[in-house]
Parts: C-alpha cells; structure tokens; sequence
C-alpha cells in the first residue's frame, strides 16, 4: 500500500467513525421527538389542547385561560399607544398607563372610553411626564408612578388631581418609583430604582411614615446568587399572608419575602418578570415581557399554566408590561407594542384529566397515524446525486439524456466549476438547467487533502459526494476512493440498470 492511499484509508476510518457517532445521536434525538409527537397528539385527541408535560400535577391538568376581547380606545388622538400599567377597580373602570402620551386613560370593563387624565400641580410640573404603573387603593384613588417626575401621584376615580405622595424621611430625595401596590392594611409598598446601588422595595403606611425598606443593586448570573439583591425590580404583589411577591426583572426571576422584609424563596422565570398580581384562589400571574407571555404559578412557585406568544393576532401579545383582574377574575394585560389592553378569562370548565395511554388497535392507529406525515418529505424528495463531466458525456453518447433530465433526479456539481456547463447543450437538453451547482466545505476540503494525500478536484467532488450520498462518474479511482467513503457509486451501466433506463 502506497502511502497516499494508506493515510486516505486512516482519513475515511475516522471518517467513517464520526459518521456513525453522528447517526446515533441523530436516531436517539428522532426517536424522543416521535415519542414527545405520539404523546402530544394523543393528549390532544382526548383533551382538545397540547398540553405542555412536566408541568402540573400529573393527576390534572388546568386549562389555560382564553382570549376575549381586547380594549384600544376610540380612533383619534383618544386611542392606545404605549399601554404599560393597567388597573381595573371593584366599580369596573379599567385604568390603563398610556406612556408615549403622557396619560392615563379609563374604561369601562367592556372597553367602553370614558375618559383621559394627567393634570397635575407639582412644583413645576403641570402634568405627568413619563408615567408607568398604576394601581387603585381602597378608597378608589388612583396611584400612578413617574419615574421622570420622581414620583407618585394621587387622582380621584374621575382623573383628578388631589395630591403628590410625598414620605417623610429620606426615601423621595433621590427615589424613582416604577411599582406601587397595597396590601390588606392599606400599607403602600414600591419597588424604587433611583439610586443606582440600592434598587429597593420600601414600605409605607397611607400617612407616608415609612415602616420597612429592603434590596440593593445586584445584576446575577445565576438565579439563586445574591437573595434580597433587585436589578431593576418592575412589580409587586401580595398574598393574603402579607408574603411580598417581587418581580426582579433583569435578573429573570421573582423573589418572595414574608412581610418583615425577610427572603423566603425565588421563583424561575422563561424571560423578564414585569407586572404581577395574586387572584382570590391564590395564584400569581406574571407578565413576561419578552417571552411575550403571562405565566401563572401558585405561591410556591410551581407554575400551573401559561397563555400568550409573540405576534400580533388575537391571543398574541408584543411586549406586555402589567396585568390587573376584575372582580369577575378576568385577565387584563397590557400589551404594549400591540397598542391595546387584552382581556381574557378562564373557561367554564377548568380541569382536565391528563390522557391515559391507548388500550385498543384503533386507539393505537389514531394516535400513531400523525407519524404518517413523516413519509412526505421522503416519498416527494428528489435523489441528489454528484455527477462528473464524464459521466454526463457518457450518457450523451449512449443517447440517454433525456433519461437524466427525469424530475426524480436533482443532478449536482461543484459551484466554482459550473461555468463550463452554461449555455451548453447535449441531445437537447440544457446542462445548465439540468445541473444544479453547489458550494462545497472548504474546511473539509482541505482536511480531505492532507490528511487523504488527494487532489483539490478530487476531494471536491468526494467531500460533495458524502454529504449527498450519491456519485455518478466514469472514473474507478475515483469511485473506489467514493465507496471507501460510504457512497453509493454508480457509472453509466449501473445507473440505467438500477433506475429503468434501459441498456447502456
């Protein structure tokens, strides 16, 4: 053995070892995705919705709340642009944050426009400047937050001015409010972010006598690194126990404290935690800005169910900020680059026994007959073959061109060589259309030549050959060096033979 062929031989064994490697991985991965296909659709087939495994009980499963309606306001300068908090009362008006306006606008719960407000009288400020979250208290007043203005400002249910939240101590000196929430007390909790080492959550009673502060600035890596740390904290929410849900924004998580203040727990999320609020049955509902869905969770942090998805069709949201609940326990998100509200609300039936495994040959059929539309792609795919300009005068001479021009062929070649195959015709037929030119990998090219001791034309047509499969050429150095490599060769006679075309 010459030692070119010996170091091609060791090349196309290693090869031919990483190939198999690759194929197993390849098979193991298909199978799991069959097995995740066949489970999916029998769940949908008994339950009418894919439900997401793992996530659950395993005894049942909640169906995830539908879509609704959706609110935008009237057309003109009245409609939404930018909705980011959004706040609905026990009365059933709707408050929405309208931020690239610099308003709050109101609405009846069926969407109905009632009207706008901003009007302030603070210091220098006749209105609201950039405003962000709002929320409404036991009285019916409505707190919005200003994180340009530095902060909170108090209106009556029917948008008028009545007065700045202004805390003793030194809390506002430096302070930008992006949050504000209540608990059963009426104390006042905000997630504050203006003094860049100490993003923090502060606690208030009506008065504005502070009673607890809590948090620094802290970006993580790593969910659970630095407990009672915030990176820009976006939402508050609290439980009938006093425990303080707080949404740490970019830091991908949601960190729970008892009501002194202390760290109990944190609460993984898909993407960036934003607006949050707890229901009566004790869930969290949190909005997740760019996974471009609300998650819901129970207190514990186990997530239930989720709803949404980037888009802007119905159900679809575009970078939702905050979420409220009327007293019927219907879900309003505010969905910001869609320019609208979006309600939604839990069907009447709300549990769904997860699917038992098929019993009966039908079941089975039924449920493995989607695996069926696996076989489309092969049974219309055309065979890919590498063809060298011998092969093609070859089939010329024997007359059969019009055989290679068959749509059950896609007949390849080298792009850097296809040059000499435009504008040419034999028998009839075009080689420039019936040819179909290709990059090569250069990497493996070049691998091929050092390690397989070939030439730089030979090792194009081979590297091509292995990842198609297929060669057709007259040259039996070539074709030796091909099969060595796993391809399936063919020359003239072989050809016609194997595909019907007659003698050569």
């Amino acid at each position: 053995m010459t030692e070119s062929n010996r170091k091609l031989s060791n090349f196309l064994a290693e090869r031919e070892r990483r190939g198999r490697i690759k194929k197993i991985v390849a098979i193991v991965l298909l199978v799991l995705l069959l097995l995740l296909l066949v489970w999916s659709t029998f769940n949908y087939l008994q339950n009418g919705r894919i439900v997401v495994p793992f996530i659950g009980s395993g005894r049942e499963t909640i169906t995830p709340p539908e879509y609704l309606y959706s609110i935008a306001g009237p057309e003109g300068p009245n409609a939404l642009t930018q909705p980011i908090g959004v706040a609905v009362t026990r009365s059933d008006l709707v408050y929405v944050v309208d931020n690239k306006n610099e308003l709050v606008r109101c609405y009846d719960v069926d969407g109905s426009y009632n009207f706008s407000f901003g009007a302030i009288a603070s210091g220098d400020a006749t209105s609201l400047a950039q405003p962000g979250r709002v929320a409404v208290d036991a009285k019916g007043q409505v707190w919005v937050t200003d994180r340009m203005l530095r902060g909170i400002f108090i209106f009556d249910r029917n948008g008028t001015f009545l007065r700045k939240f202004e805390p003793e101590g030194d809390a506002p000196a430096n302070w930008a409010p992006i949050a504000v929430a209540f608990d059963a007390e009426g104390d006042v909790y905000v997630a504050d972010v203006g003094i860049n080492k100490e993003h923090r959550i502060l606690k208030f009673d009506q008065n504005g006598t502070e009673l607890l502060r809590w948090g620094k600035t802290v970006q993580t890596k790593r969910m659970e690194e630095s407990p009672g740390g915030f990176y820009y904290p976006n939402g508050i929410a609290i439980a009938k126990n006093g425990d303080v849900f707080v949404s740490d924004s970019n830091n991908r998580r949601v960190q729970v404290f008892s009501p002194e203040g202390e760290y109990k727990y944190f609460i993984p999320t898909s993407g960036t935690p934003r607006g949050m609020i707890i229901d009566d049955q004790q869930r969290l509902y949190v909005v997740d800005a760019f996974a471009h869905t609300v998650d819901i969770y129970d207190l514990k942090g186990k997530r239930i169910t989720g709803f949404g998805g980037n888009g802007v069709g119905l159900g679809q949201f575009q970078y939702p900020s905050d979420v409220a609940l009327d007293k019927r326990g219907r879900i309003f998100v505010s969905d910001r680059e869609n320019h609208q509200v979006q309600v939604w609300g839990w069907p009447t039936v709300g549990i769904l026994p997860s699917a038992e495994l098929p019993k009966t040959p039908m079941q089975w059929t039924i449920c493995l007959s989607p695996l069926l539309l696996l076989l489309l792609p092969f049974l219309r795919r055309k065979r890919s073959i590498v063809v060298t300009s011998d092969f093609i005068d070859g089939m010329a001479l024997a007359e059969k061109m019009d055989f290679m021009n068959d749509k059950r062929f896609k007949w390849v070649v080298p792009a850097e060589g296809f040059s000499e195959y435009e504008g040419r015709m034999l028998d009839g037929v075009a080689l420039g259309d019936l040819l179909k030119p290709e990059p090569h990998s250069e990497s493996d090219v070049v691998e091929l030549i050092e390690k397989g001791g070939v030439d730089r034309a030979s090792a194009i047509l081979l590297t091509m050959s292995q990842r198609v499969g297929r060669l057709a050429t007259e040259d039996e150095g070539l074709a030796r060096s091909a099969r060595a490599m796993g391809v399936e060769v063919f020359d003239r006679k072989t050809f016609l033979d194997t595909f019907g075309g007659g003698s050569a």
